[in-house]
């Protein structure tokens, strides 16, 4: 039995950081809404995909209701859905990419879901600071967009 599970995110708005191509922006964006007072917040609250067409990165953060200072970023469109979900340990390419080829083989043999390209695959480190202290490396999450058939 595989460990992939489906989860379905509402349709919401989320800050989005624009295109990041470059270290710089990338901690700037992370530096930004770590900061911001999320104690009594669930997570995931942020995640990241690749903009083949702008080649760059993308982060997306969802920020708790009443939430209004974005900052030089700019509010998105999101627009939920359902994903296939599986984990890797953060860094180690052969792992990383043995779940998503496990993510898409569930996917294929589930016979009632299908990969959609209609949203981005995203990816988001699932484990806190002192997970990564402890162990020496952070959980990622992949999130293959799927619809039913």
């Amino acid at each position: 039995m595989s460990h992939i599970r489906v989860i379905n995110f509402p349709s919401m708005k989320m800050v989005s950081s624009g295109p990041i191509t470059n270290m710089r922006e990338l901690d700037e964006f992370d530096n930004w809404w770590s900061n911001i007072d999320m104690k009594d917040y669930i997570t995931p609250r942020d995640f990241m995909y690749g903009d083949d067409e702008r080649n760059c990165m993308i982060r997306l953060f969802a920020a708790p209701k009443g939430f209004t200072d974005v900052g030089k970023y700019e509010w998105v469109d999101f627009p939920g859905g359902l994903y296939a979900v599986g984990t890797a340990k953060d860094g180690n390419e052969e792992d990383m990419k043995k779940t998503k080829e496990m993510i898409s083989q569930w996917i294929k043999d589930s016979g009632c879901f299908e990969e959609t390209k209609e949203r981005h695959e995203m990816a988001h480190i699932s484990t806190p600071k002192i997970f990564k202290e402890k162990m020496g490396y952070h959980l990622t999450e992949f999130f293959v967009p799927i619809v039913t058939k």
